[in-house]
């Protein structure tokens, strides 16, 4: 009965179909099918897809150039622009400069116009305080002379005229300032 069973297992696996192996008729229609479709895509829709691309490609070449000139004229610009600002930037260190240049000249000119008033009221002080002392040099010779003349006066018990004196008196405070004395 085992000889029996196995032999009616082993029929039974002929009669059924293996659902990974194709069968010869699918693999034919397959072939077929697969060289079909290569044909049309080939023939057919690839062309289109390709003219697609290559136009594609040259729109982005043209536009990668349209970039690169644009690149380059705004760096045209930039340079332009940045040579502009150096030759504004120098025109303003000139102006600067000039600028300075003539403060300098004008604080000097009106430090010396003060420095010549300086000393010009300088010159004249010291002119009235010469004659300021000049004039009180005067009056106290006056005043002193006046004074010697009357005690002389009471010394000699006698009025001595101050006009006739006063000669005598400066005659002799001329004579000490000389370095002589009398």
């Amino acid at each position: 009965m085992l000889a029996a069973a196995l032999l009616l297992a082993a029929e039974e696996a002929k009669k059924t179909v293996n659902p990974i192996l194709p069968v010869t008729e699918e693999i034919v229609w397959a072939a077929a099918s697969f060289f079909l479709l290569w044909m049309l895509m080939r023939y057919v829709f690839l062309a289109p897809v390709m003219r697609v691309m290559d136009d594609r490609e040259g729109r982005l070449r043209e536009a990668r150039a349209e970039a690169d000139s644009a690149s380059s004229g705004a760096d045209d610009a930039v340079a332009a622009y940045n040579a502009r600002v150096d030759v504004a930037r120098a025109e303003a260190n000139g102006i600067v400069a000039a600028a300075r240049d003539e403060a300098e000249r004008y604080r000097a000119r009106k430090l010396a116009e003060a420095n010549a008033e300086i000393q010009a009221q300088r010159e004249a002080a010291a002119a009235e305080v010469a004659a300021a002392k000049a004039t009180a040099l005067a009056q106290l010779r006056t005043q002193v002379a006046g004074v010697a003349v009357s005690a002389a006066s009471r010394v000699v018990q006698k009025d001595l005229a101050l006009e006739a004196q006063l000669q005598v008196i400066e005659d002799y405070v001329n004579g000490s300032n000389e370095g002589g004395t009398r």
